[in-house]
């Protein structure tokens, strides 16, 4: 049983704070099942149960993804001013204006958060746990994407690259950008769900000696993965799903599909636009540009689909990819996007590696099967279990001088 630093026969208790949930917060669920969670903080969730489907039919499905199962309602504290904070700063940065006021305003939330939080073995999700780490005596940080100046850089160079595509705004530098860096400083452990982004945060300044891979599960959870059957040569359905920004590399499948028309792809793009009116009209040339859907939706887009197309230039591990895998459609990504195994990979910011990887499914349709099943198989060995398991050991491991 792990004990509490300096404190001999004391459980050792962990707070954990993620200013918003992402993947049910399975890091935390993690350490509630080893009866280490003293508490999580988050912005606003819900229990499972009579209210949370009862918003589900008012709000849609995408409701869902708020509730928060695994974790007793007594553990979690809420603070929805943070919602409030965090969309106001997002939606000045994307038309370009000054963030330093709503930036202030989220660091005094995340002081008063921090005060709140008595363990002397913290968790913190990257850019929101430099205040909880102060003073701390164990001090781990859930890394979930590439830090913000590399990202800025690969959205200002893909500007330069395809101009008008997006709000120039978006790419410019702030000193929130320099948070991450600061952590990584102060952190004993970072968690990170795949190994390109050791190397990309080393070449900010982070030690990758601090730095453990903890892929992410894919869950089969009600997802109902079937082989994709070996088919004769036909159109192939292709869909990119995530939010259409330069980053995720929607602009290559335009140019793919521009240079190479007769490929035969049915080409359809799901997800929340950041893009122009005029990069939207460059992407309804070569596919159908859908927009948001629910995830319910989405997940039935894939079930009728050949193929998820995502040549992603930046990701931690694109989720998408992992939900794609667990309902067995065939994944061609890059290793940018924090790839599964299974997947087809392909290099970044390329329309010729999208051309030739849609030949060569063309070809021989059997790949699919392939694909498919390769990637059925690789979602069996992904378990929460195993990935719960990953995180506690690697606790133990940072405090192997206090446990016994």
């Amino acid at each position: 049983m792990l004990r509490a630093p300096g404190a001999a026969g004391e459980r050792l208790a962990i707070d954990y704070f993620s200013p918003s949930i992402r993947m049910g917060l399975q890091n935390a669920v993690a350490l509630e099942s080893a009866g280490l969670l003293r508490s999580v903080h988050v912005d606003a969730c819900l229990p499972p149960g009579k209210v949370a489907n009862a918003l589900k039919h008012i709000a849609g499905p995408r409701t869902m993804n708020r509730v928060l199962d695994g974790i007793p309602m007594t553990r979690i504290q809420m603070h929805p001013q943070i919602t409030v904070a965090a969309r106001i700063r997002r939606r000045l940065r994307l038309s370009g204006r000054d963030t330093t006021a709503m930036d202030r305003v989220l660091i005094q939330i995340y002081s008063s958060i921090a005060r709140q939080c008595d363990s002397e073995v913290v968790v913190g999700a990257q850019s929101s746990c430099l205040e909880l780490f102060r003073g701390r005596s164990y001090r781990i940080m859930d890394q979930v994407s590439a830090p913000n100046r590399h990202v800025l850089a690969v959205t200002a160079d893909e500007y330069s690259r395809f101009p008008g595509w997006a709000p120039e705004g978006v790419t410019k530098s702030r000193s929130w950008d320099h948070r991450i860096e600061a952590e990584w400083q102060t952190a004993d452990l970072i968690w990170v769900p795949s190994h390109h982004l050791i190397q990309l945060s080393s070449a900010f300044g982070a030690d990758p000696a601090k730095f453990r891979v903890i892929p992410y599960p894919i869950s089969r959870q009600n997802l109902a993965g079937t082989i994709r059957e070996h088919k004769a040569r036909r159109v192939l359905r292709v869909v990119f799903a995530g939010t259409l920004v330069l980053g995720k590399g929607i602009q290559y499948i335009y140019e793919a599909l521009r240079k190479r028309p007769d490929l035969p792809v049915q080409m359809e793009f799901f997800g929340s636009v950041n893009l122009s009116s005029f990069g939207v009209g460059r992407l309804a040339e070569v596919g159908t540009v859908h927009g948001p859907v629910p995830r319910s939706q989405l997940l039935q887009e894939f079930r009728n689909a050949d193929l998820l197309l995502f040549p992603s230039l930046s990701e931690g591990s694109a989720l998408v990819t992992l939900e794609a895998t667990a309902l067995g459609l065939p994944v061609v990504t890059t290793e940018e996007a924090g790839a599964p195994k299974s997947a087809m990979v392909i290099p970044a910011r390329s329309p010729e590696a999208i051309i030739s990887a849609i030949e060569t499914i063309a070809d021989d349709p059997s790949q699919l099967e392939r694909l498919s099943a390769a990637g059925l198989k690789e979602a069996a060995k992904r378990t929460t279990f195993m990935y719960g398991a990953s995180i506690v050991n690697s606790i133990k491991t940072l405090t192997s001088s206090e446990h016994v």
